[in-house]
C-alpha cells in the first residue's frame, strides 16, 4: 500500500484500507465499547468519513495515528451517547412507571392501546423507515437490517433517526416512551 493509492480517495484505496487496517482497528474499538458490532459500525463510519474528506497524509504513520484516533474518538463519543441515552430512559420509566407496574384490566387495555396507538403511527412511517423499524422491534440490529434489505448500514440509521423524529411528533408520550424501551 502506498499513500499515492491511498489519495486516489476511489474503490481500490477503500479495499487498500480495509485489507490493512479493518481488523486491527475493529479490534482496538472492541475494546473500547466492548461490542463487536457497534466496533464495526464505528469502524465503517471512520472510513466512510475519511474517503469523504480525501485528507492527505504526509506517511503511512500519520495515516493510522489519524485512523486510530478517529476510531478511539467515535467509541468515546459512542459511549457518552449511550450513557445519556440510559440516563434519559431511566428518568422517562421513573417518570411513568405507574404504566408499566400495575396489573390490574384498565392497566392492561391502557398499554393495549399504547402499542395500537405505536402500530398506527408506524404504519404510516414511509415504506423504508416502517420496514426498519418492524425490524428493530423484532430486536434486529442495525447491520442485519441493513444486509436483509441491501442497504447500507448508514441508511438504515439515518431512516431510524428520520423514523423517531416523525414518531415523536405522532405518539403520545406514553407510546413514544415504549417505542424508546423497545428499541432499546
Amino acid at each position: 500500500m502506498t499513500l499515492d493509492d491511498i489519495h486516489q480517495w476511489d474503490n481500490h484505496s477503500l479495499r487498500l484500507l480495509y485489507k490493512d487496517f479493518y481488523k486491527a482497528l475493529v479490534a482496538f474499538a472492541i475494546q473500547i465499547t466492548a461490542d463487536r458490532h457497534i466496533s464495526e459500525d464505528i469502524v465503517q463510519e471512520v472510513f466512510f468519513n475519511t474517503w469523504k474528506k480525501k485528507n492527505t497524509f504526509q506517511t503511512v504513520g500519520a495515516l493510522k495515528a489519524y485512523l486510530f484516533n478517529s476510531v478511539r474518538n467515535e467509541g468515546i463519543n459512542h459511549l457518552r451517547q449511550k450513557q445519556v441515552r440510559s440516563d434519559h430512559l431511566q428518568s422517562i420509566r421513573s417518570e411513568y412507571k405507574e404504566m408499566f407496574l400495575s396489573s390490574d384490566k384498565e392497566e392492561k387495555l391502557y398499554k393495549e392501546e399504547v402499542y395500537r396507538q405505536l402500530f398506527l403511527a408506524i404504519d404510516q412511517l414511509p415504506p423504508k423507515q416502517r420496514e426498519i423499524f418492524l425490524q428493530l422491534m423484532k430486536g434486529k440490529k442495525n447491520v442485519e437490517i441493513a444486509q436483509s434489505m441491501g442497504v447500507s448500514i448508514n441508511t438504515v440509521k439515518a431512516q431510524k433517526q428520520h423514523g423517531i423524529k416523525a414518531l415523536r411528533d405522532k405518539l403520545s408520550p406514553e407510546s413514544f416512551v415504549l417505542l424508546l424501551l423497545m428499541l432499546r
